[in-house]
């Protein structure tokens, strides 16, 4: 298991030099990075200068983009000396298919953190990326239970965020000043900002040329407990020391770091600069009130169900999922959320409009719009 982390300056690369288990430094431009400050000469600089040390660069794209910006930004790109970098990190899929054609044989790290947790959903990025993608970025979200299955599972390496601010909220909008404001113009803001609710709690906020980005009060922090991803297989763990730094560096005393990681990484915690939580690492139970706040009144039919609505419009359509295989002859009766009846709909379908003599399991049916016909009615058999 190694480390990365990021990189702004040539001291910055002298210390990752001198960090122990660290051979991977993350590049940000101004103009593709959202905290990025780079210029693009300093970027393709920095990057030659980072392999001349046996430093790996990768460069970080994960800025979102209106259209009007992308082909400004790809006609810029097309001008840089990528093989300065050995990586490209991306945040959106628009990146990820710029680099398949423009640069198709740069690696490819796909930042999946703020979405696709689920195993196929990452399964299927792979798939969509095929050989390019070197790497998945996962999210802090995941339990560590979870995380080592994925590393396990997954065809390509992962990394996770080791320690670092909690990223709360991502806009590429303005929020802070003029939200009209040119980009050319955009400042690069650090400020708080705090609730009406808990004045005294205020969250460290950034706004650059690439939108608002807002982070918990306290970082993430699981340098103390990498035991079971390092056996699991995690290929790499992030330390993002950006907000510690003065202007100008990224990875202050990241060598001092690194090598308590070796020697001490309990006491590394314990004198880390700012508060520190693993929200997620033990469990995540942010969905686990769901299935109480759901309406339990048609339980009693749930196990006769024969099919579920999943989809209506109103006054055009309902879409059913068949549960059970069912000959349309069958009495039916449908019933909503609530446990009420429903008139029952006339003309089932296919999604391409062909009539059916029997209904098979997973199958999608399509039916005229009946009043009070929401997702979650059940179509039960009339005896059931």
């Amino acid at each position: 298991m190694q480390f990365n982390t990021f990189a702004a300056s040539n001291a910055d690369l002298e210390r990752s030099v001198a960090a122990p288990n660290l051979k991977e430094v993350l590049i940000e431009p101004q103009l593709l990075a959202r905290q990025g400050t780079l210029s693009e000469t300093d970027s393709q600089a920095l990057a030659q200068d980072a392999q001349q040390r046996g430093l790996r660069p990768v460069l970080v794209w994960d800025a979102l983009m209106p259209e009007r910006m992308w082909k400004a930004v790809g006609d810029r790109l097309k001008t840089w000396d990528l093989s300065a970098f050995a990586a490209i990190r991306v945040n959106d899929l628009g990146a990820a298919a710029w680099v398949q054609e423009h640069a198709p044989h740069m690696p490819l790290h796909l930042i999946v953190e703020t979405g696709n947790h689920n195993l196929s959903a990452l399964q299927g990025w792979c798939e969509l990326l095929g050989s390019s993608l070197e790497r998945l970025v996962l999210s802090i979200e995941l339990p560590e239970d979870t995380l080592a299955h994925y590393c396990r599972t997954l065809p390509v390496a992962c990394e996770v965020l080791g320690a670092g601010p909690i990223l709360l909220f991502y806009s590429p909008r303005s929020l802070l000043t003029n939200p009209l404001h040119a980009e050319e113009d955009a400042p690069y803001l650090a400020t708080t900002v705090a609730f009406e609710e808990s004045p005294d709690r205020p969250f460290p906020t950034l706004e650059t040329a690439h939108g608002t980005l807002m982070f918990l009060d306290k970082d993430q922090f699981i340098l103390d407990r990498l035991t079971t991803l390092q056996e699991a297989g995690m290929h790499t763990i992030r330390l993002d020391l950006r907000s510690l730094q003065p202007s100008g560096d990224a990875a202050l005393h990241v060598d001092q770091i690194c090598q308590q990681l070796v020697t001490d990484p309990a006491a590394l915690r314990q004198h880390w600069p700012r508060p520190t939580r693993a929200p997620f690492f033990n469990a995540n139970r942010t969905t686990a009130l769901i299935p109480r706040m759901k309406t339990r009144r048609l339980d009693p039919w749930r196990p006769q169900a024969l099919a579920e609505a999943i989809a209506s419009e109103k006054n055009k359509f309902l879409v059913f999922r068949v549960l059970h295989p069912f000959p349309f002859s069958t009495s039916l009766k449908l019933i909503s959320p609530t446990g009420d009846p429903l008139p029952l709909p006339d003309h089932f379908r296919t999604l391409d409009g062909q009539a059916l003599e029997t209904a098979q399991a997973d199958q999608l049916l399509i039916a005229d719009w009946v009043k009070r016909g929401v997702p979650g009615s059940l179509l039960v058999a009339s005896d059931g």
